[in-house]
């Protein structure tokens, strides 16, 4: 399983400095699952420290936090969803939040890492993480027990209502053998034939030039039909509409003018219909 962008940001900023995020002032997360209004409209939070778990003389529990959705049915990022459960994120210098570098002030800049190749490596959270040495990104729906390595970041890919986000830190691992969170991503509130569905812009930043093409890419569970179901503006944007092929696939889309458009897919199933969007600039 390889590192991935958690979807790149606009501009490069000085590779001098790490980008530490801090809470919004709306965040309001709390320990444990979400229950009660939160538990199909939130989204549960989990921080495996795995090996980092006491390095260096700092005890690093895992946590499990329910992060709120402060706009029920709006959409929201991983990283966003990290930020309302209240959990401190840092990207690297050169790239921003495309690369979690820490994640509650760990792994710290003082401590060593035993990477393999390198025991006394400190992260300095400048360039990417080193592939022996990385947060990696998960997700499930809440229907069911195990967890899915995501194919894109956390800022490129929208999270499940209901569902879990889950961040287990990889050392000295390979792609068979890279540890999902230690934590059963179950929620009891969620119908497990209720379809999910996810859409995502396959350029990391989101953005492109005019006269060049890019692809939307979608997977779904639980979904007996998959349509694109809208594109605004709704001229502009290329072409978006018809019946999508379950429970996933990609399709080439070829924008005709500039500005911002949000594609929207939608999912069917003996559950109900769910819906999901994606961002794309074009400059």
């Amino acid at each position: 399983m390889r590192r991935i962008f958690a979807g790149l940001c606009g501009l490069v900023v000085s590779a001098a400095l790490s980008v530490a995020v801090q809470t919004p002032a709306h965040a309001a997360g709390y320990d444990g699952i979400c229950t009660g209004a939160d538990a199909l409209t939130g989204v549960t939070i989990v921080i495996d420290f795995q090996e980092l778990n006491g390095n260096g003389g700092t005890p690093a529990p895992t946590v499990t936090r329910c992060s709120p959705n402060p706009t029920p049915g709006t959409q929201r990022t991983g990283i966003q969803a990290l930020q309302d459960a209240g959990i401190s994120v840092t990207g690297v210098a050169q790239w921003g939040l495309a690369f979690v570098c820490r994640l509650q002030g760990r792994p710290s800049a003082a401590e060593s890492i035993p990477i393999t190749s390198n025991p006394n490596y400190h992260e300095a959270c400048v360039v990417t993480p080193p592939a022996a040495a990385y947060w990696s990104y998960w997700h499930a729906t809440g229907a069911g027990t195990t967890w899915t390595y995501s194919s894109y970041g956390a800022s490129n890919r929208n999270v499940v209502p209901g569902g879990f986000e889950g961040w287990s830190f990889s050392l000295n691992k390979t792609a068979t053998s890279n540890p999902p969170p230690g934590v059963t991503p179950n929620n009891p509130a969620v119908n497990p034939n209720n379809p999910t569905v996810n859409l995502s812009v396959d350029d990391l930043d989101r953005k492109i030039n005019l006269g060049q093409s890019t692809s939307l890419t979608w997977t779904s569970t639980n979904a007996t039909s998959l349509a694109a179901f809208s594109v605004a503006p709704a001229t502009g944007g290329g072409s978006w509409s018809g019946a999508l092929a379950v429970p996933g696939g990609t399709k080439t889309i070829t924008p005709t003018a500039k500005g911002t458009y949000t594609y929207t897919i939608s999912a069917t199933g003996t559950g109900g219909t769910v819906y999901n969007t994606a961002t794309l600039t074009v400059q």
